[in-house]
């Protein structure tokens, strides 16, 4: 039992010697305190814009890139030094932008779920065509009128589900002060 404790203590103190090269790990470049390592290098070639794709390959592009991410550090760093990511504007942008993703996400996975329980049935593709004083041959608009009946179901599901959320939140909204607010 001993033995295995020494073991895996021995092991523990091997990993986190700075003699271990594990692979990922290895400073690719080191820009005032912070060390890119070849795993934050891969991230950063992995995301790449795709039409840079075929000159990341190459050892120039690679350098290329790579200084490029260094100018882009350099510059954080003295927007960090100036104390710009602690000023209001800076900060409202953040949460402006962390507010877009957020809702992006939760409405492509939304209309995703959406999505897949919608059903289009013949009868209502039929009966649409039968409305609409269609001229071209059913067969050639059926697949265009499915699409546009469950986008309008797709839409309407969306709208039902805003509203029950809103049912759900309390909500008061102060009349006096929008009305100043819009006057002004």
């Amino acid at each position: 039992m001993r033995l295995l404790v020494l073991v895996i203590l021995f092991s523990f103190i091997a990993g986190c010697s700075p003699g271990n090269n594990n692979a990922g790990n290895k400073v690719v470049a080191q820009i005032n305190k912070y060390k890119m390592t070849e795993e934050d290098f891969r991230y950063e070639v992995k995301n790449a814009p795709y039409d840079e794709i075929t000159f990341l390959k190459t050892e120039k592009g690679r350098g290329q890139y790579l200084e490029g991410l260094i100018e882009k550090e350099v510059l954080l760093q003295e927007a960090q030094r100036l104390a710009i990511d602690r000023e209001k504007d800076f900060m409202k942008s953040i949460e402006n932008y962390w507010e877009q993703a957020l809702l992006r996400i939760l409405l492509e996975r939304k209309s995703k779920e959406i999505s897949g329980l919608i059903h289009v049935y013949d009868n209502e593709i039929e009966g649409y065509y039968r409305d609409s004083g269609e001229k071209q041959p059913f067969a050639k608009v059926k697949n265009e009128i499915r699409d546009m009946i469950k986008q309008k179901k797709e839409t309407e599901a969306m709208n039902a589900w805003i509203e029950e959320l809103k049912k759900k939140s309390y909500i008061k909204v102060n009349e006096e002060v929008l009305k100043s607010i819009v006057s002004q």
